[in-house]
């Protein structure tokens, strides 16, 4: 639903498949760090008190998963709205990413 909102809004079929790509890199990223160290021995001689975790539990995997696309989708259509607004004003295509990055970035 919220890519076909996406693709109605910007006219672009570019806008959602970046999303898409960019919150399944988030979700592999998140998930394969949270792996790495809670659920191998790789980092037990730097942390000896992850010993005694015997992994990632359930609970975290559709909370992780609901808080990274929600604020992932939030900044991304804020970043994509920008750089929209300033191509409107008649900027460059490099002009408007870069002010729509400098002025999203504090967000």
């Amino acid at each position: 639903l919220i890519m076909i909102v996406l693709y109605l809004s910007f006219q672009s079929l570019l806008v959602p498949l970046r999303l898409a790509l960019a919150m399944l890199f988030t979700l592999v990223a998140t998930f394969g760090m949270g792996v790495l160290v809670y659920q191998t021995t790789l980092l037990h001689g730097f942390m000896p008190q992850l010993k005694y975790f015997n992994g990632v539990t359930y609970e975290v995997i559709p909370l992780v998963t609901g808080i990274a696309i929600a604020l992932g989708l939030d900044y991304d259509i804020f970043l994509v709205s920008r750089i929209v607004e300033f191509r409107v004003q008649r900027y460059s295509d490099r002009a408007s990413i870069f002010r729509g990055v400098l002025k999203t970035g504090d967000v």
